[in-house]
C-alpha cells in the first residue's frame, strides 16, 4: 500500500487544516494559470501579431489550434488516466510513457500536415521545429500530473511560472526577429514548453526511474482508460479550437484574428474554471450523500448567475483590453463581444456542471452528450460559417454551447433522487470538462 501523498506545505509547516489547504491549493492553481495566460495574452501573442500582421497572425493561431487539439486530447487524456490509475492502485509510469511515446508518431504527422496546409512549404528546419513544439506541448499538458499526484501545488505553481518565464523570453525573440520571422515564433513557444517539461523531468518521477518505460500487468486496463479519456478530450478540444480552424478554411487568417480577439477575454476568464473543477472533483469524491433535485437546482442557478456575471464582465473587459492591445481591429471585433463571450462562458460552465453530474451518473453519459454535441456542432457550424462568416460562428457557438449546457442540466435532473450514496468516483470521472 502506498503512503498518502503529502503536500509541500504539510512537510514544511506541519498539518494544515483541510479547508485552508484546499483554499491555498486553489489559489496556487489559479495564480499559476493566470501568470501563464497573462503572459500569452499580454505579451507573447501581441508580439506575434505586431511582428507578422493580422492575416499571418491568424494563420499561426490556426496552427496553434491544431497543436492545442493534439496536446489536450493526448496529454490531458493521459494526465486524467494517470490520476484514475492511481486511485485504482494501478499507478505506474511506464504504461503512460509508452502510450505517449507511441502517440508521438501521429503527433508528428499531423503537425507537418497542418504546417503544409496552412502555411505552405516552409522548409525542413521549420517543420522539424514545429514537430518539437507539438511533442513538447503534449508532454507539458501531461506533466502537471506529477504535482497533482503528490498534492504539491507549490510546484504546480512553479511549473506554470516557468512556462511564463519561457514565453517572456520568447516574446523578445519574436519582437526582434532574432531567428527570422518563420522560426522565432515557434522557438518562443518551445522555450516555455521546454522549461516546464525539463522541470518535471528533473524534479519529478513520472519521466524517469526503472519503470519509466516498463509495462505493467495492468497495461491493457490503463490504455483502455486513456483511450476513453482521449476520445472525450478530443471532442472538447476540437469544439474549443474549431473557430480558428473553420474560419481559416472558409475565410482567411484575418477572420481568425478578429474572432479570436472578440472571444479572448471570455476564454481566459472561463479557463479559470479548470482549477475550480479540480477542487470540485476533490470535494465530490469525499461526498457520500445523495444528490436531490433541490441541491442540483441550486447548483444550476449558481451556474446561470455565473454565466451572466462572467459574460458581462468579459464584455466590459474586452472593450478595455482589445482597444488597448489590438486597436487596429477593435471596431470590427467589438460588434461580436456580447454573444461571442457568452458562447465561450456557456461552454466552460457546462463543463463544470458535467463534473457535478458525473458524481452520480455513469461516465458513459459524458461521452454520449459530447458525441451528440460534436455532431450538432459540425452540422450547425460548418454551413453557418460557410454562409455568414464570423457572424455565423458567433451565433452558432452560442447556440450549440447553450444546448450542451441544457443537455447536461436535464441529465442531472433526471438522475437526481435516484442516485445512492457513493464512496468515490468511478473510472473516467475525473475529466474536468
Amino acid at each position: 500500500m502506498k503512503e498518502k501523498a503529502v503536500s509541500g506545505n504539510e512537510q514544511n509547516n506541519g498539518p494544515v487544516p483541510k479547508k485552508i489547504r484546499g483554499l491555498k491549493d486553489l489559489v496556487l492553481s489559479v495564480l499559476g494559470l493566470v501568470a501563464m495566460n497573462g503572459v500569452i495574452q499580454l505579451l507573447l501573442y501581441p508580439s506575434i501579431n505586431n511582428a507578422l500582421g493580422e492575416d499571418r497572425y491568424g494563420d499561426i493561431l490556426s496552427m496553434l489550434a491544431v497543436v492545442s487539439v493534439l496536446a489536450t486530447a493526448i496529454g490531458t487524456g493521459a494526465n486524467y488516466a494517470r490520476m484514475v490509475a492511481e486511485t485504482k492502485g494501478r499507478g505506474v509510469n511506464g504504461d503512460f510513457n509508452i502510450f505517449l511515446l507511441i502517440a508521438m508518431i501521429p503527433v508528428a504527422a499531423v503537425s507537418v500536415a497542418a504546417s503544409l496546409l496552412i502555411l505552405g512549404s516552409r522548409g525542413v528546419p521549420f517543420n522539424l521545429l514545429f514537430i518539437v513544439l507539438s511533442i513538447l506541448s503534449v508532454l507539458r499538458y501531461y506533466g502537471d500530473v506529477e504535482f497533482r499526484l503528490n498534492v504539491n501545488y507549490l510546484r504546480f505553481f512553479i511549473y506554470y511560472v516557468l512556462i511564463s518565464v519561457g514565453y517572456v523570453g520568447g516574446s523578445f525573440l519574436v519582437k526582434y526577429s532574432v531567428l527570422g520571422e518563420d522560426i522565432s515564433w515557434v522557438a518562443a513557444i518551445i522555450l516555455g514548453e521546454a522549461l516546464a517539461v525539463g522541470f518535471v523531468a528533473l524534479t519529478g518521477k513520472i519521466f524517469r526511474g526503472r519503470d519509466a518505460l516498463k509495462a505493467s500487468p495492468e497495461l491493457r486496463e490503463n490504455l483502455k482508460t486513456t483511450i476513453f479519456l482521449l476520445a472525450t478530450n478530443l471532442i472538447n478540444a476540437l469544439a474549443l479550437q474549431a473557430d480558428k480552424i473553420l474560419l481559416r478554411i472558409f475565410m482567411n487568417g484575418e477572420a481568425v484574428t478578429v474572432f479570436y480577439v472578440a472571444t479572448l477575454v471570455g476564454k481566459v476568464v472561463a479557463m479559470l474554471t479548470t482549477p475550480l473543477n479540480g477542487v470540485i472533483i476533490g470535494y465530490l469524491a469525499r461526498y457520500k450523500g445523495r444528490f436531490t433535485k433541490k441541491l442540483f437546482g441550486i447548483a444550476t442557478a449558481i451556474a446561470l448567475i455565473v454565466t451572466v456575471v462572467f459574460t458581462a464582465g468579459g464584455v466590459l473587459a474586452s472593450h478595455i483590453f482589445v482597444k488597448w492591445m489590438y486597436p487596429n481591429i477593435y471596431t470590427e471585433a467589438s460588434q461580436y463581444f456580447i454573444f461571442a463571450n457568452a458562447g465561450q462562458i456557456f461552454y466552460f460552465v457546462a463543463g463544470t456542471m458535467m463534473v457535478i453530474v458525473l458524481r452520480f451518473v455513469h461516465e458513459r453519459y459524458q461521452l454520449i452528450i459530447n458525441s451528440v454535441y460534436a455532431v450538432v456542432f459540425v452540422a450547425a457550424l460548418v454551413p453557418l460559417v460557410a454562409n455568414f462568416g464570423i457572424a455565423g460562428m458567433t451565433w452558432g457557438l452560442l447556440g450549440v454551447n447553450a444546448l450542451r449546457f441544457i443537455a447536461v442540466v436535464i441529465t442531472g435532473f433526471v438522475h437526481t433522487d435516484k442516485n445512492k450514496a457513493q464512496d468515490g468516483p468511478e473510472d473516467g470521472k475525473v475529466s474536468e470538462q
